[in-house]
């Protein structure tokens, strides 16, 4: 079993766990969801690895761009539009892509304050368990594919019970900590889980770690309350 003493949200290099290539090269050509471009652009606000990461990804999607044929596009109104409104929600894109990490109040990036309106001061959060209080934010397409988009305030100590997944997942750590198995997940960090994942996050023991966390479909625990914990998510979804 991890020794969650052990660890604690003193991170000096900044973040180790990134957002994969590919991720960030369906970020930089504009085909990654609306949730998933909010937690990489997020990563990319408090991380100077991703940030230099994304710039050779965009030169090399930039001559990709060049060698294809321009194809007519049949709603071109309704597809600017879109886009349009996916950028505005998440702000101008260039202060997450060289930005220094955050310094306002409650450390929070750019992009997530755009969604909330404010800070961590304003979020009404919701009791979701033991030691877990989490607040959804509102990408109704996230949320009709049985996923959610929320934050998670997770008390010292306390934690996820064990799950695998239906579809994809990524994690976020905006504040504290946590542990998963034998990872450690700090200020910045990420985690990408999918059907092959099984855990379960333990908040460290120093603060209440909060994350931003994105599903594209709905969790399954397991464990000896497996059963339970999945009849509880399903009616309180």
């Amino acid at each position: 079993m991890t020794d969650l003493a052990a660890h604690t949200d003193s991170t000096p290099l900044g973040p180790t766990h990134h957002i994969p290539a590919e991720l960030l090269l369906d970020y930089a050509t504009g085909t990654l969801s609306e949730a998933w471009s909010l937690a990489a652009a997020c990563h990319l606000t408090l991380c100077p690895h991703c940030r230099h990461e994304l710039k050779a990804v965009e030169a090399m999607a930039g001559s990709m761009v060049e060698q294809i044929v321009p194809q007519p596009i049949a709603d071109q109104d309704r597809a600017v539009a879109g886009f349009a409104g996916i950028a505005g929600r998440l702000g101008p894109q260039e202060s997450a892509r060289n930005a220094r990490p955050v310094a306002d109040p409650d450390g929070l990036p750019q992009p997530l304050r755009q969604y909330l309106g404010g800070g961590l001061a304003d979020v009404r959060w919701r009791w979701s368990g033991a030691g877990l209080q989490s607040f959804a934010l509102p990408m109704t397409r996230q949320r009709k594919a049985g996923g959610m988009v929320s934050l998670l305030k997770v008390a010292p100590g306390a934690g996820l019970p064990r799950h695998t997944h239906t579809g994809d997942e990524i994690t976020l750590v905006l504040s504290g900590g946590y542990t998963a198995g034998d990872a450690a997940f700090r200020r910045g960090d990420v985690e990408i889980a999918d059907p092959a994942v099984e855990h379960r996050p333990l908040a460290m023991l120093d603060q209440p770690c909060i994350c931003l966390a994105i599903t594209d479909a709905p969790l399954r625990f397991s464990g000896a309350l497996g059963w339970f914990f999945n009849q509880w998510a399903r009616f309180s979804a």
